[in-house]
């Protein structure tokens, strides 16, 4: 019984020491963990950052100014190594910027509102024969996001960046949602905005952004650097001098009451049969192919003429001459069609309806012949506007003076094509395009087939002969770009193609691929759209000026080699005719006549329509080398532009460029102009009745009948050694085309007075501009503005004679030297010092322990106060009072707990 009442005794006691003992427990961890509080309750402020191991870390709301720094967010950053304020976190070994994503970067990361583009772009053309781009960076980034506000354009080129920068966050941008731009647009536009072009890459379309990532690819592929190109920049200049007037270029204004046809032009016509008053046009003259005069052929001097009836399509060649070196105008004789009975109908000996000639050139040989190149065209029907097919060719003239002083053609020999554009075993031309080549051409625009006709026009025509130094032989014609550099759509993005700078090249891109952009009428007032057409144009645009070398004897020339175009407008004009080559000194000059109506850009020959009433104009390059590295005249290559509306009597066109032989120091390095005068099938005649043109045959009689094409007054043309050419106020009888000491100036056929130029009835008279400008514009003429007339230039002042030098002085005699003092023997060195004894080092001071690092000051703010400590404001201080009174609780607790156990411990026992 006690020894169960021990054992009962002795377990109850243990339970009782057992629960105090849980109780003490708990009161020791109590009394701990509020210990541990009071200890332990240092805050640590959230504004310090961890020292980084990269180049520099940044605070998120702070600039750093290392070189590699981050950029405050209303600034754009121009270091090598650069962050920008964003939405974004950029985890960088340059720099790290405040945001919410990360995104990875080797350089830098661009604000949220500004759209970067950080590569460079293409170099100005104008400084280049053959415009070259070139990129000034490697960077391949483009970082947009969906904020972008920026209206004003001001991202600016980063230089030789190589920034890989790629953001992450462009899933709402415009341009993200269109497609980035390559490297290559990216720097071209870049360089374009810092030129001043108004644009927003944010803004950009989608066909734009195609049309820009289209450059690469076809702005560096290979071209040959022999050839010249005109540009669309040098376009817009021509267009812009003939809208001035600039008198520079302004062809003079000549009386029109005094414009008479030209007498022989009165002659059987080798179409028709029939003597008629014919129009002329195109002409050139039998000349030496080495110097380019006048040839003398038994004492006179020979004309080759296209003419023909009006408004019957009747294009032939016919002999014309006059006395050598003479002037007069009613001195020249027609000896008839040149091919009629040659080449014509055996039965009636007429020329053909679709068999024509057209323009070339001619020179004598040693047997008395005329050597001729000119153009055969026949009139296709098998293509989509029944073109012309046209190919060069010769034909040896045998002439005959007669006793009566009068000349015929004897027989025409050798006559055969030359050459078709097409040089190798292919069907297509390599340098020069061929008619099969132009008439299977079809493209699509716009989902719809549009056919090569129309604009499209297709050349190979206008055979010039040139003899150089050595006696080779050359013929430069007008051509067309063969596959070497081919016609197509894709020449829109090449950027050598436009000359000028960035600025103008994208303006111009952007307004060749809008198919809505427009124009105002002159007529109606109204808003045209001329986009699609401007586009269509410069796909099919590919004038040429063209150059072979001859083989073969020279009544019977053969094609020995054929060059690359000396001359190519691939893109901006598909027609430039009639080339002549004239040498001065050392240097080959090269003209040519266009019209600009043919060319691409509308909106600038549509300004020189409304202004002067006429587009045509000549166009001149110069060279040493006869076969490439042609530059353009006064750097833009415009030597003359028309003056007066192409329905007056006084318009004048075909111009042709001959040496003049006068010794009169006044013209010195100058050539004449000549050209046709009064545009074809009576345009001149035409006259308002009713608000419309119309021809009245009765009205035509009483105002001194038909006002055909005829042959214009000739005028002369500086050509200066530094390139640049001046047209000068000197003006001939009309036809005259040897210029020499005999030769009469006339002052009475050229005016400062524009209302002077134009027959009465003539001005206001509404037309269809396409019947003479093949532009489709109805247009009525108004009165173009006077030019500044050109005054002669004065004589160059004598030099005066040099004074004679004044005789030199005679020398003096120079003095003896004196005799140099002997030098002082040198003192003895002093003992050196012995050097003391170092003395024991001191103990190193203990460093004291690193001071928090000042905050640093942000960009546009005043310096903080320095305070003693040198302590960032903490912003955890307030909650240490808290933290303490926690644990003071706690420790109460905890010996709460452990009495109430100790006490239950008692009463149990």
């Amino acid at each position: 019984m006690l020894r169960n009442n021990y054992f009962g005794e002795t377990k109850t006691h243990y339970k009782l020491y057992k629960c105090g003992k849980n109780w003490a427990v708990m009161g020791i961890s109590l009394f701990s963990l509020g210990l541990g509080m009071l200890v332990t309750s240092q805050p640590v402020s959230a504004d310090v950052t961890a020292t980084s191991t990269s180049s520099s870390a940044v605070r998120t709301d702070a600039i750093s100014e290392s070189s590699s720094s981050a950029a405050k967010a209303e600034t754009t950053s121009a270091s090598s190594s650069s962050a920008a304020k964003a939405e974004t976190t950029s985890a960088s070994s340059s720099s790290a910027v405040k945001a919410e994503t990360t995104s990875a970067s080797s350089s830098s990361a661009a604000k949220a509102e500004t759209a970067a583009i950080t590569t460079a772009g293409v170099a100005n053309a104008d400084s280049q024969t053959s415009a070259e781009v070139t990129a000034d960076s490697t960077s391949t980034s483009q970082v947009v996001t969906n904020n972008s506000n920026n209206q004003n354009n001001t991202a600016q080129p980063a230089g030789n960046s190589t920034s890989t920068t790629q953001s992450t966050n462009q899933a709402n941008s415009q341009i993200s949602n269109q497609g980035q731009l390559n490297q290559f647009a990216t720097g071209f536009v870049n360089r374009a905005i810092s030129e001043g072009a108004n644009v927003d890459p944010n803004n950009f379309t989608q066909a734009q952004i195609d049309a820009l990532n289209k450059l690469e690819k076809y702005s560096t592929t290979k071209k040959n650097t022999d050839t010249t190109q005109f540009t669309y920049y040098q376009f817009q200049q021509t267009a812009d001098k003939l809208a001035e007037v600039d008198p520079q270029y302004a062809i003079p204004y000549f009386k029109a009451d005094q414009i008479q046809n030209l007498p022989a032009a009165t002659a059987k016509d080798g179409q028709t049969g029939k003597v008629a008053n014919m129009d002329i046009w195109d002409s050139w003259p039998v000349q030496d192919p080495t110097t380019g005069e006048i040839a003398n052929w038994n004492g006179k001097q020979l004309v080759i003429a296209m003419m023909g009836t009006p408004n019957a399509n009747s294009n032939h060649l016919y002999l014309l001459y006059n006395d050598y070196g003479g002037d007069n105008f009613a001195g020249w004789k027609n000896a008839g069609d040149i091919f009629a009975g040659y080449r014509g109908d055996k039965k009636t000996g007429l020329e053909i309806f679709g068999d024509q000639e057209w323009s070339g050139s001619a020179y004598p040989l040693d047997d008395g012949s005329i050597q001729l190149f000119y153009t055969h065209s026949k009139y296709e029907t098998k293509t989509i506007n029944h073109q012309n097919h046209q190919r060069i060719a010769t034909a040896n003239l045998k002439m005959k003076l007669n006793a009566d002083g009068t000349i015929s053609i004897a027989s025409v020999d050798n006559d055969h094509t030359l050459f078709k554009g097409k040089d190798n075993a292919s069907a297509n031309g390599t340098h020069y395009q061929t008619f099969d080549q132009w008439a299977h051409n079809v493209t699509m625009f716009d989902g719809h087939k549009e056919d090569f006709g129309g604009a499209d026009n297709f050349a190979m025509r206008d055979p010039h002969i040139v003899k150089d130094s050595q006696g080779n032989r050359y013929l430069v014609f007008e051509a067309s770009t063969g596959d070497d550099d081919y016609q197509s759509e894709d020449q829109i993005y090449d950027l050598r193609n436009y000359g000028g700078n960035a600025k103008f090249q994208l303006e111009s891109l952007f307004n060749l691929i809008n198919n809505d952009y427009s124009v105002k009428d002159k007529v109606t007032g109204k808003m045209i759209k001329i986009g699609r057409d401007m586009r269509v144009r410069a796909s099919q645009a590919n004038a040429a000026i063209g150059i072979i070398k001859l083989g073969g004897t020279e009544n019977n020339p053969t094609v020995a080699e054929v060059y690359d175009p000396i001359i190519s407008a691939v893109m901006v004009s598909d027609e430039i005719e009639r080339p002549d080559i004239v040498k001065i000194g050392d240097t080959y000059y090269l003209f040519a006549a266009s019209r600009l109506n043919r060319g691409t850009n509308d909106a600038a020959w549509r300004k020189a329509n409304d202004k002067v009433g006429d587009n045509v104009v000549t166009l001149g390059w110069y060279s040493k080398d006869l076969t490439k590295g042609f530059k353009p005249l006064n750097g833009n290559g415009v030597v003359l532009t028309s003056t007066v509306p192409a329905n007056w009597r006084t318009a004048t066109y075909s111009y042709y460029a001959v040496p003049t032989r006068s010794t009169d120091p006044r013209f010195k390095n100058t050539v004449l102009i000549t050209a046709y005068m009064t545009n074809r099938n009576r345009v001149a005649d035409y006259r308002n009745k009713d608000g419309k043109a119309v021809l009245d045959p009765d009205f035509i009689q009483e105002n001194n009948g038909e006002h055909n094409s005829t042959w214009a007054p000739s005028f002369l043309l500086r050509v200066n050694p530094d390139g640049t050419t001046r047209v000068l106020p000197y003006v001939t009888n009309q036809g005259v085309w040897d210029f020499n000491n005999a030769t009469k100036l006339n002052t009475n056929i050229m005016t400062a007075k524009a209302d002077e130029a134009y027959l009465p009835w003539e001005k206001g008279v509404p037309f269809d501009n396409g019947s003479i400008l093949g532009s489709g514009q109805d247009w009525v003429d108004s009165m173009p503005s006077d030019p500044y007339t050109p005054t002669a230039p004065t004589a160059p002042t004598a030099p005066t004679a040099p004074t004679a030098p004044t005789a030199p002085t005679a020398p003096t005699a120079p003095t003896a030297p004196t005799a140099p003092t002997a030098p002082t023997a040198p003192t003895a060195p002093t003992a050196p010092t012995a050097p003391t004894a170092p003395t024991a080092p001191t103990a190193p001071i203990n460093p004291s322990q690193p001071t928090t690092p000042t905050k640093p000051v942000q960009a546009g703010q005043a310096a903080a106060t320095n305070f003693v400590d040198q302590r960032l404001p903490q912003t955890g201080e307030t909650d240490q009072q808290h933290m303490t009174l926690s644990g003071l609780l706690l420790l109460a607790m905890s010996s709460l707990l452990g009495l109430f156990g100790m006490t239950k411990r008692q009463r149990k026992e």
